[in-house]
């Protein structure tokens, strides 16, 4: 398990130090949104952050061993596990999320991605189907939109 921490750690480490060069060329706007660049940086160096705390966690720590169901030891990751397919399901909506974002505008693949992931962790509520999604695009638009007078990505019809 080792192996894999220091992997992600490494790639996590490469992806917040390209996020903190692609935004450094980002220019103050004059106008309502101020420097557009800090939100992603923020994300970049917590990239950062994370990627040195699970080294240093992996480092210190002595790996301990887990068994199946059948009580026989388990070493590495069962790729075809049911947790693993759920998050290649995860991966595969985050991917369609992108492509709905791109046609159709980042609210509605919101409202499309949200109960998707729900439905992917369990939820059984059928009025949290409506409910959580609404309310998180009605927030984003509000806080992001109205407040901070972001733009947010359009889509080719919006």
């Amino acid at each position: 398990m080792k192996k894999y921490n220091y992997i992600s750690a490494g790639f996590f480490m490469l992806v917040g130090c390209y996020v903190l060069y692609e935004t450094s060329g980002y220019s103050i706007n004059k106008g309502g949104q101020g420097n557009p660049a800090i939100w992603p940086q923020c994300l970049g160096v917590m990239l950062l952050v994370f990627s040195v705390i699970l080294i240093i966690q992996t480092a210190l720590n002595v790996p301990s061993v887990t068994e199946d169901a059948d009580g026989n030891e388990q070493k590495g990751i069962d790729w075809l596990s049911t947790g693993m397919k759920k998050v290649y399901l995860a991966m595969a909506m985050i991917g369609g999320f992108v492509v709905l974002m791109n046609i159709f505008g980042m609210l509605i693949a919101l409202l499309v991605l949200i109960p998707g992931i729900m439905w992917l962790m369990g939820c059984h509520s059928k009025v949290m189907y409506v409910a959580l999604p609404v309310a998180m695009v009605a927030f984003v638009y509000i806080f992001f939109v109205q407040i901070m007078t972001i733009t947010l990505p359009g889509g080719l019809f919006f």
